[in-house]
């Protein structure tokens, strides 16, 4: 459990950090070649557009864990999804 909440701190001390940038900084772009990519091919994403992403994908987790949790016959705790949209 102490390296799962090491893991979390980190993440949250990288996010501080790319939200103290300034909105430039946000929209400059990162290159990368992903080993899961055949050939040289590369991604070309904003930090903006990466920082969006990240987050967007936890709230699918999320909800995939609410959906397994129900099939499993549990009623999970308000995750506050809904008062996103409200």
């Amino acid at each position: 459990m102490d390296d799962i909440k090491q893991y979390f701190l980190q993440a949250d001390n990288y996010m501080e950090d790319i939200l103290k940038r300034s909105s430039n900084e946000l929209d400059n772009y990162i290159e990368k070649s992903p080993a899961w990519k055949q050939g040289n091919e590369s991604i070309m994403k904003t930090v903006r557009q990466l920082l969006f992403h990240s987050v967007t994908h936890e709230y699918h987790h999320k909800g995939q864990i609410v959906t397994m949790l129900r099939m499993l016959g549990y009623t999970p705790n308000n995750t506050g999804l809904l008062f996103l949209y409200i």
